[in-house]
């Protein structure tokens, strides 16, 4: 039909392609983050899905324990020295592969339900591992500790979760592409092309998760240099000895949440005092060639 408008054909055909890109590119992006949601465990409240949730949820309640029995496995006995070695330089290998997957679940004691999906595991062990280490709630407190990073900091992490989000869009292209079996003549290539396009979705799963769990460990890092500078953003006293992490975590989740229970002492705020300020102090008489004189005075407290 296109090639028929011989004039507009071209032009026609320049325009359906780049609407085409344009309206394509804007769906996924506008997408990937409910896709995200949907990946980690967001499939409703319908009777199917409660009974799928549960299943997984099992499975990984299963994994876990598994993952948590097998860190203290000991060597086979009847072992030489050179067996024994063999065996420990490649259960080190086996360990920490087993560690990695652990650590990106919740811990039993902290009391957070599974997610039914790797990814949610993963997401939501960030906010487990930083109430536990650090008491500090990341649904109140994310916004101000990114506010507060340093520009080159917040850069890094944005680009960790601009990443994130293209590998969501690319297994959505690659769960899309299959749609186009039914212009493709003939019963194999269709099926050639489903099960290509399946091993396409599992790599870009592969990915996915892969992306995720880099994410989740450059978060965790970020909070462990930086989260003095979220306390020094909002005026509190950072914490003086490890033993008082917790407590100060709770004490600026308060603040911010402003929940702070009734009768309890006063928080006091530690503000950067301001010593001196610089006045620029430009004589009259001096020409435009002559260096300008500087004068440093105490600031009056406001």
């Amino acid at each position: 039909m296109i090639a028929a408008q011989r004039p507009l054909g071209p032009v026609l055909l320049t325009a359906a392609s780049t609407a085409i890109i344009v309206m394509s590119a804007w769906a996924l992006s506008a997408s990937a983050a409910f896709a995200l949601e949907v990946l980690a465990g967001r499939w409703g409240m319908s009777r199917i899905a409660l009974v799928w949730t549960r299943l997984r949820m099992a499975r990984h309640h299963a994994r876990r324990s598994e993952l948590h029995a097998a860190q203290g496995a000991e060597p086979p006995p009847g072992l030489s020295t050179e067996g024994r070695e063999a065996w420990l330089s490649q259960n080190g290998w086996c360990a920490a592969r087993k560690r990695a997957a652990h650590a990106r679940y919740p811990r039993p004691r902290d009391r957070v339900p599974l997610f039914p999906t790797a990814l949610g595991n993963a997401l939501v062990s960030v906010s487990t591992e930083t109430r536990r280490k650090y008491g500090l709630d990341l649904a109140l407190c994310w916004d101000p500790f990114v506010k507060a990073l340093d520009a080159p900091v917040r850069e890094e992490l944005i680009a960790a979760a601009t990443r994130v989000f293209a590998r969501v869009q690319g297994l959505m292209c690659a769960a899309a592409a299959s749609f186009w079996a039914i212009l493709i003549p003939g019963v194999w290539p269709r099926l050639l092309w489903v099960l290509m396009c399946a091993g396409l979705v599992w790599a870009a799963h592969r990915s996915l998760r892969g992306g995720v769990e880099d994410y989740c460990r450059h978060v965790t890092d970020v909070f462990a240099i930086h989260r003095v500078r979220l306390y020094q953003a909002l005026g509190l006293e950072p914490p003086a000895v490890v033993q008082d992490e917790v407590s100060c975590g709770v004490t600026l989740n308060a603040v911010l949440s402003r929940r702070i229970p009734a009768g309890s002492p006063p928080i006091r705020y530690q503000w950067p005092p301001v010593y001196e300020q610089l006045v620029h102090v430009a004589s009259v008489e001096q020409g435009d060639d002559q260096p300008c004189s500087w004068h440093v005075s105490e600031a009056a407290p406001s």
